[in-house]
């Protein structure tokens, strides 16, 4: 090979070599370290959604078990049955939320004495505290009313079934119903054992035996409940009176009467 031949192929190699890692560092994407992307660590419940109880039985069955019996109930005139406490909504709820919940609560089937007896329409599930100031306003109050005004024993109350997972009034917001807490209880009618049915939605208001009997009642539970809330309150009341003990103000002595 001549001379001038020679240094032509060195200098070609000599390029070669030269454009090869440049080539390859253009076409080769440069790498990144990965990020975390500012995250905190890692918590339970709240990176992830906490799980769902199972499904209960039925509406009147307890949805999650939550512990021990806060205390054994001691219920006068009431017949009921003991729970272990319970959190969240019942089947058929569509919240289910932690704060709501019953720590010592009953199942309340009825109301009497010797003298007196009457029932629900199911079973209604309430704090053991609610249902003893339920239990003595209807063996003291609302069963001395009805042989006052109708002249007949009340036999039967028509009740909704006492705890629910929700908020007032049913909205999507807001401060949870005292329902949620097993504090709070409607009614829409009142059954006797002459077969008379006194309706709030019907005979609120008027002047008859069945709308004194109304008045004398609900007048009788503002002096018990908290608050108590019937068709004169809101359209949202029109059907039944809403008894709850929930507190009002800071030392809880504010009384709602509608």
């Amino acid at each position: 090979m001549r001379h001038s031949e020679w240094r032509r192929f060195i200098l070609l190699v000599s390029m070669w070599v030269w454009v090869l890692p440049t080539q390859a560092a253009d076409t080769a994407p440069a790498l990144k370290p990965l990020s975390d992307g500012h995250r905190g660590p890692f918590i339970e419940g709240v990176d992830t959604p906490r799980a769902k109880p199972g499904a209960a039985a039925s509406p009147a069955t307890i949805s999650r078990d939550v512990g021990p019996l806060e205390a054994k109930c001691e219920l006068s005139g009431a017949q009921f049955v003991q729970h272990a406490p319970v959190s969240g909504g019942l089947e058929g709820s569509p919240m289910d939320d932690e704060d709501c919940g019953i720590g010592n609560p009953v199942g309340l089937q009825g109301i009497g004495d010797n003298e007196t007896e009457m029932v629900f329409p199911g079973t209604v599930l309430v704090s053991c505290g609610f249902a003893q100031v339920v239990s003595d306003w209807l063996l003291e109050d609302v069963a001395q009313a009805a042989l006052h005004q109708m002249a007949s024993p009340l036999v039967r109350v028509g009740s909704g079934p006492g705890y629910q997972c929700r908020r007032r009034n049913n909205l999507p917001d807001g401060k949870l119903s005292e329902h949620a807490l097993g504090k709070a209880l409607d009614l829409t009618h009142f059954e006797f054992s002459d077969g008379a049915t006194v309706s709030i939605e019907e005979d609120w208001g008027k002047d008859t035996a069945k709308g004194r009997f109304l008045k004398e009642i609900h007048a009788a539970a503002c002096k018990r409940f908290n608050t108590v809330l019937g068709p004169d309150a809101d359209p949202n009341h029109r059907s039944h009176f809403h008894l709850d003990t929930g507190c009002h103000g800071r030392d809880c002595t504010y009384l709602i009467c509608q």
